[in-house]
């Protein structure tokens, strides 16, 4: 079972000592517990530590000075929702049972409840079992670095030894890094990885998805809020703060607003932080970034700060899943044993040919996130023992190679194509020598086509055909393709 991490918020000392003494007993439970026997007390363990994975918590407890609240348990349970998306599950122990309606409907990740006076058996039957569920869910972004399975990086492909390579040496340093791919390359885990072979894999890895804050919350977000610098709000730490001695990883910085880039980039050169309302901070942390988008062109369109974009390299880039050749089928078949190894019946897996030939010639826009999900469908799907065509969810044949002739009745030539000269070169591709020439050859008619409908314009066609523009370019050359100006 993974480490879990839970808070118990209940006023009798005792009693939490107790909870603890009985989860130390189970040796199938892997957790640490922290304490809070006020209500004022709770919320400035969530505001201190990083977040929990349960939390047991009394309806009534007093405040810091003893007064008796009897609404603290949901104004804990409410400053947990504030500050995480995804809240904690709870266990409320509660002798009051008519809040119990109130609480279900309440969405703050109520779990189970506990009556007084507890009963100790039943209430440890509960957490393993919420604890067994966290386990066996997909990993949050703010979970965890994980095992060494949960963030397994495979490949065989010269595409990936040389990203591995290039992780292996970066990791070791202390320099901050960016990393490129498109959406479901697996950034996030490379990420993981960098942190936990650097020298601070024992400090916090904090994820922050900047796409997903909206611009006027970041700032408070990444760097902190003081006291009293608005009506309600408390003091908090922001991110920054949180993986002081350890890794914060930026996903998706690519989105983030021209206002706050000169801000990071201060973090950049000084490791000085400056939240809303406080002064400035020191911070010891190391930077991940990544993006799926070309910052370059970003920088090219005023969209990105130049000088933050020549300060987050190096750069790795992460290859698409169609240029990792034999990747593919290696990654099937570990998909294939993790997700048969999590269903009741156990049933041993395999693939037909036509699923591996069908994998392969399909294009994988949503890359190895999208090979996963398809392989996690049809283990679900499938009734016999061995995963056919009819188990795969139908859009990995939608975009799949549409025969020669019916290319052509489709009208998908184009305005201004001479149809009988494509068609003698499609046909010319039946008499290729290797698999690799006729592969070259038809890749050449394909992207000369694509450049021909955008009127050679590269980054249109880049994001037409599902490839970054550097890699374009290349292809470009190496295939020889010229444009003809008199044409085009």
């Amino acid at each position: 079972m993974k480490h879990a991490r839970i808070l118990i918020a209940e006023d009798e000392q005792a009693t939490c000592k107790y909870i603890n003494a009985q989860l130390k007993m189970e040796a199938s439970i892997n957790a640490s517990v922290d304490f809070a026997c006020n209500r004022d007390a709770a919320i400035a363990r969530l505001d201190e530590n990083p977040p929990y994975d349960l939390i047991l918590v009394d309806l009534w407890m007093p405040d810091a000075h003893g007064v008796l609240d009897r609404e603290a348990g949901l104004k804990v349970l409410k400053r947990s929702k504030q500050q995480h998306p995804i809240p904690p599950q709870a266990i409320v122990i509660t002798a009051n049972s008519s809040s119990e309606t109130a609480l279900e409907a309440s969405g703050l990740g109520i779990y189970d409840y506990i009556s007084k006076p507890i009963n100790y058996t039943h209430l440890i039957e509960v957490v393993k079992e919420m604890l067994s569920q966290r386990n066996d869910k997909p990993l949050s972004q703010d979970d965890s670095i994980g095992s060494a399975d949960d963030y397994e990086i495979i490949g065989k492909s010269s595409a990936m030894i040389e990203v591995m390579t290039t992780v292996g040496r970066v990791a070791r340093s202390e320099t901050d890094v960016l990393l490129y791919g498109e959406s479901g390359t697996g950034k996030d885990f490379v990420a993981r990885a960098i942190h936990k072979h650097s020298p601070r894999c024992e400090g916090p890895f904090e994820v922050v998805n900047c796409s997903a804050i909206p611009a006027e919350l970041i700032e408070a977000e990444l760097f902190g809020i003081g006291r009293r610098v608005a009506t309600s709000v408390d003091q908090r730490p922001g991110k920054f703060q949180q993986a002081h001695g350890g890794t914060i990883f930026l996903d998706e910085i690519g989105d983030l607003s021209l206002a706050m880039q000169p801000k990071l980039l201060r973090v950049l050169d000084y490791k000085e932080i400056q939240g809303v309302g406080v002064k400035v901070q020191r911070v010891d942390v190391r930077i991940i970034a990544a993006t799926n988008r070309d910052l370059g062109a970003a920088v090219e369109a005023g969209k990105f700060r130049s000088d933050l974009y020549y300060r987050l390299k190096p750069i790795i880039a992460l290859p698409s899943l169609r240029e990792r050749e034999g990747d593919i089928e290696l990654l099937a078949w570990h998909f294939l044993r993790k997700y048969s190894h999590g269903l009741e019946q156990h049933r041993p897996f395999s693939f037909d040919d036509a699923v591996l030939s069908a994998f392969e010639q399909y294009h994988w826009p949503g890359n190895v996130r999208e090979l996963e999900k398809a392989i996690e469908y049809a283990a679900l799907t499938c009734t016999g023992q061995q995963i056919s065509t009819r188990d795969l969810a139908p859009e990995i044949f939608d975009k799949g190679a549409a025969p020669v002739p019916e290319l052509f009745n489709r009208g998908t030539a184009g305005a201004g194509t001479n149809v009988d000269l494509l068609e003698a070169d499609f046909r010319s591709l039946l008499n290729a020598a290797t698999i690799k020439e006729a592969s070259q050859g038809f890749e050449r008619i394909f992207l000369e086509h694509k450049l021909k409908q955008n009127h050679w314009n590269i980054q249109a066609t880049a994001e037409q055909v599902g490839i970054r523009r550097q890699s374009l370019h290349r292809k470009i050359n190496e295939l020889g393709l010229q444009r003809d100006l008199n044409k085009t």
